[in-house]
């Protein structure tokens, strides 16, 4: 039995290939999204090129943190420069199923702390590269 489920992550991590499309959607088991949150935390953020990958890839890990789901919502202007703020990054716990399956007690802390840092971790990085390769000026 377990190896049967062994073998079905192992085909379902390489189905998941983040940025091709959203692959979180409603109404997921419990299973699906830690799997989806393995798959995408562990998944190297420089192989997701181009800005519409990124974006899908960022909405893909806001969804499963509860958090903002474009990354131009992170940002914050300096003198026409834009950067990351993480004082915007603010998790709604009623929309982040990692949260949910914690407060449910299917996660114990040490569990839930290892996905959301590493998923998290993620979310930043790909956050970052999106923001840095926009070009702004300024308008006079």
């Amino acid at each position: 039995m377990k190896l049967t489920n062994i073998v079905n992550e192992i085909l379902n991590e390489e189905s998941i290939t983040p940025g091709k499309k959203i692959h979180f959607k409603k109404g997921m088991s419990d299973d699906e999204i830690l799997n989806l949150a393995n798959v995408l935390g562990d998944y190297p953020h420089t192989k997701v090129k181009g800005a519409p990958e990124q974006q899908r890839h960022f909405r893909d890990l806001g969804l499963l943190l509860g958090m903002p789901l474009n990354p131009t919502d992170l940002m914050t202007y300096t003198k026409g420069k834009g950067y990351l703020d993480k004082n915007k990054m603010k998790m709604n716990p009623n929309k982040a199923p990692l949260f949910q399956m914690y407060k449910d007690k299917k996660l114990d802390m040490k569990e839930y702390g290892e996905i959301q840092k590493k998923v998290k971790k993620r979310y930043l990085a790909i956050a970052k590269l999106f923001i840095s390769s926009l070009t702004w000026r300024r308008v006079y």
